[in-house]
């Protein structure tokens, strides 16, 4: 008889083929079994073959973690009592409980539970999931929770102007690609699907997040203050060019190694040139554009080597229409953002009369 957990059971067994391969059949110790020894007895083919069982095994669990966290999410939205039972007031509240896991966590397993989960019409026939390739890719053990939920999360945000064909076929291409690719691709390449499916979102997209805005400064305890900034797409790339722009010639000083080597890892492995670390460095470069800003009259002028670059097409330069895209920031900006930014850069002439 086949079951849900078959392929969980089949990726369990071949991981402990493939360590008992690895190890060359085992090793007999008076010790005990122990995991550190036998990693290290391996060869380095071994310990990728086993590193590749282990994350098979992974997506597997994930595999019926995702749907139980999805039926048990149902649960609570049906009142079906388990709220009393468990003491929580949802899912991901009482996923924490049960997994000692972060509640970030939960929600990310509760949100993949819901979009891949099969649905039931109001007459109550069996539907397929919202995002049945996905699902069949998790339920497969070929798709991790955050490519499934970086992938589901950017179409529902291009659903409400992208028809079903577009979407479907999205769909698919995303999940193909995420297969073999880590997820920080599968994000970047989620965003630009999201943006080609509803280039009239992009501009309320940024909107929001210019909203979003902000720095929070708070004492620590020590006496240190913390500052936490959340940048829209176009402050970071004013921010990151002018601290990249300070910070770049102390990068490229020359730098002479040590002849002697105590530790054996290089002279500069931790500390950069005068003994600043890249967190220093780029602290010092800000507070040195703000010292400079509150003590001259004039502006801070050009910066060395510091140029924004923004890509985008000449027909959305000439309409306003469309996204534009800024090197080193993953989320887009419209068309409408990059034109400004090109006029106050002198790039767009003014005809008159």
């Amino acid at each position: 008889m086949t079951t849900s957990t078959d392929l969980l059971v089949e990726s369990t067994a071949a991981l402990a083929d493939t360590y008992s391969h690895s190890l060359g059949g085992g090793v007999c110790t008076e010790e005990g079994a122990d995991a550190g020894l036998d990693l290290q007895r391996m060869t380095d083919g071994g310990l990728l073959a086993v590193l590749n069982s282990n994350f098979e095994v992974v997506r597997q669990a994930q595999a019926l973690l995702v749907r139980a966290a999805g039926e048990l999410d149902d649960r609570f939205d049906h009142d079906s009592g388990i709220a009393a039972r468990t003491g929580n007031r949802n899912a991901a509240a009482a996923l924490t409980d049960i997994g000692h896991i972060s509640m970030a966590e939960a929600g990310r397993l509760v949100r993949v539970g819901k979009a891949t989960k099969p649905r039931t019409s109001l007459i109550g026939e069996h539907l397929p999931p919202e995002y049945s390739e996905v699902a069949r890719a998790v339920n497969a053990g070929e798709l991790t929770v955050d490519s499934a939920l970086y992938i589901t999360a950017n179409l529902e945000q291009a659903a409400p102007r992208a028809t079903t064909e577009d979407l479907d076929a999205a769909e698919k291409e995303l999940v193909e690609f995420a297969v073999t690719n880590p997820v920080d691709s599968v994000r970047k390449l989620s965003i630009r699907y999201r943006d080609a499916l509803d280039v009239d979102g992009v501009e309320p997209r940024e909107e929001v997040l210019v909203s979003r805005r902000g720095l929070n400064r708070l004492v620590l305890p020590n006496g240190m203050k913390r500052y936490v900034l959340d940048a829209d797409p176009v402050s970071a790339a004013y921010l990151d060019t002018a601290i990249d722009g300070m910070t770049s010639a102390e990068l490229r000083k020359p730098r002479f190694e040590a002849k002697e080597d105590p530790d054996g890892c290089g002279d500069n492995h931790e500390i950069i040139g005068d003994g600043r670390t890249m967190p220093q460095l780029n602290f010092d470069a800000f507070v040195d554009i703000v010292r400079h800003a509150l003590s001259c009259k004039e502006g801070l002028g050009a910066l060395d080597h510091t140029t924004i670059i923004v890509r985008m097409t000449l027909e959305s330069l000439q309409t306003g229409l469309g996204e534009a895209q800024l090197d080193g920031v993953e989320q887009p900006i419209s068309a409408g953002t990059a034109r400004r930014m090109a006029a106050e850069a002198c790039l767009i002439p003014m005809v008159l009369g």
